[in-house]
């Protein structure tokens, strides 16, 4: 992609917007930073240089079925998204990974055993170092590995990974995307300009993603918890295997439920780009957990507190509700949104005993609660007294554990779902304080 002379706006003054910037400006051309919001730092709210430029860089959180961005898709102006600018000027080797959840620990996992088994690798994209940052002083030595979100791939026009990971696909986003088959067909688009020469790894026992594999023409490489995959990484006997070779004990490593989907696309990535063994278990087995995604953060009295606050979804918490080791109760509630709650409690274990709800969406979670028949669940004004009760009923009823797992978005009260994992573990701090 040239880019000398062009006039290019880059949609959205964020970290990614700002990293665009620079690196459009280092490539020659003329840029300059739209945010819709007036009086954003560094950029302008005049919709009329949308229609001036050349070129449109998308942001991550930007929707591209504004209709500005439609109106300049009319007039032929090139729209792409931060991901597939960084891309265009990157000459490092491209593992790109998404899926509804476990992006960001899989994203992780495979830099961190990169790292270990001596490459230069460097972990970027929506895992909070943006692309663009780096891409340009990457060179084919190195290796970006990527974490990809729905919203950067919904405009990717060629993006086209060397290694493409498809963790999973559950209902998400759909306020965004405005239906489940365009939120699949975005996840898609990380296969959808792949060569014969790139590798595809993906779920196999994801019923959605089975039906994309027909249309993939990379090397197709899946990866199963439930059977034996010919050519693909699986468990078998109690140990993670790869094309028919154990490569570590599962008990080893801190993965549980359907977080060990993230432990064998990673297994897969790591052999199939020359890792040993060795290396692969070693590095799986000492990984430490991102904050906030079943994050152990207190003992109190005998009660485990666990910090998922990333599970913004019903698949993610039932997911960290499976891997809990023992009897628990769960904490729920934030945002509205369309998530189904009936969902969560027909999936939920039995190892829940009790639950709590704060926010705005603790009316639904209750309608799907009576529904279900589950009547230990109470709602509360904010996320301490939530936290609070929680720890009397586990201390009362001898329960293991307390799970902090949303199930919900952060935005009814706090701008991300790390704000509301610091304000937990803040609540937890203080809660230790009055034992």
């Amino acid at each position: 992609m040239r880019l000398v002379g062009k006039n290019v706006v880059i949609y959205g003054a964020g970290a990614s917007g700002l990293s665009a910037y620079q690196l459009v400006r280092d490539k020659g051309a003329k840029a300059i930073i739209y945010d819709d919001k007036p009086d954003t730092p560094h950029a302008t709210n005049s919709k009329g240089i949308l229609y001036s430029a050349d070129v449109i860089v998308l942001s991550p959180g930007v929707n591209g079925f504004k209709e500005v961005l439609l109106d300049a898709k009319l007039e032929n102006k090139l729209i792409i998204s931060e991901l597939e600018l960084a891309s265009e000027f990157c000459a490092a080797e491209q593992i790109a990974i998404t899926g509804t959840n476990g992006k960001t620990t899989t994203t992780m996992l495979i830099d961190h055993i990169l790292r270990r088994a001596g490459k230069s690798s460097y972990a970027v994209g929506n895992i909070g170092t943006p692309f663009s940052s780096i891409a340009d002083r990457l060179d084919a030595t190195e290796t970006a590995v990527i974490e990809v979100s729905s919203f950067q791939l919904e405009s990717s026009i060629k993006f086209s990974p060397d290694t493409a990971v498809l963790l999973n696909i559950k209902p998400d986003h759909l306020e965004r995307h405005g239906s489940m088959n365009k939120y699949v067909a975005a996840k898609a688009n990380i296969f959808a300009h792949q060569s014969t020469q790139d590798i595809a790894i993906y779920n196999d026992d994801d019923e959605i993603i089975r039906g994309l594999v027909p249309n993939i023409v990379a090397k197709k490489v899946p990866f199963s918890t439930t059977h034996p995959i010919k050519g693909g990484a699986y468990i078998s006997s109690g140990f993670v295997c790869f094309d028919g070779s154990p490569v570590l004990e599962l008990e080893e490593v801190d993965m549980r439920g359907a977080e060990i989907e993230n432990l064998l696309a990673t297994v897969a990535v790591c052999m199939t780009h020359g890792v040993s063994a060795y290396n692969v278990a070693a590095g799986a087995i000492e990984f430490e957990r991102p904050h906030f995604r079943r994050e152990k953060v207190a003992n109190l009295d005998g009660v485990t507190i666990y910090n998922d606050s990333k599970a913004t979804n019903v698949s993610a918490c039932v997911c960290a509700c499976e891997s809990m080791p023992g009897d628990t109760v769960l904490i729920l509630g934030g945002a509205k949104r369309e998530e189904n709650f009936d969902d969560l409690f027909a999936e939920l274990p039995a190892s829940i005993k009790a639950i709590t709800v704060s926010g705005d969406n603790a009316v639904s979670i209750m309608q799907s609660a009576r529904a279900a028949g589950f009547e230990n669940i109470a709602v509360y004004d904010d996320v301490k007294s939530a936290l609070f009760s929680a720890f009397e009923i586990a201390r009362a009823k001898d329960y293991e554990n307390i799970l902090f797992s949303p199930s919900s978005k952060s935005f009814d009260k706090f701008e991300s779902y790390e704000m509301r994992g610091k304000h937990f573990n803040a609540c937890v701090k203080e809660l230790r304080a009055r034992l």
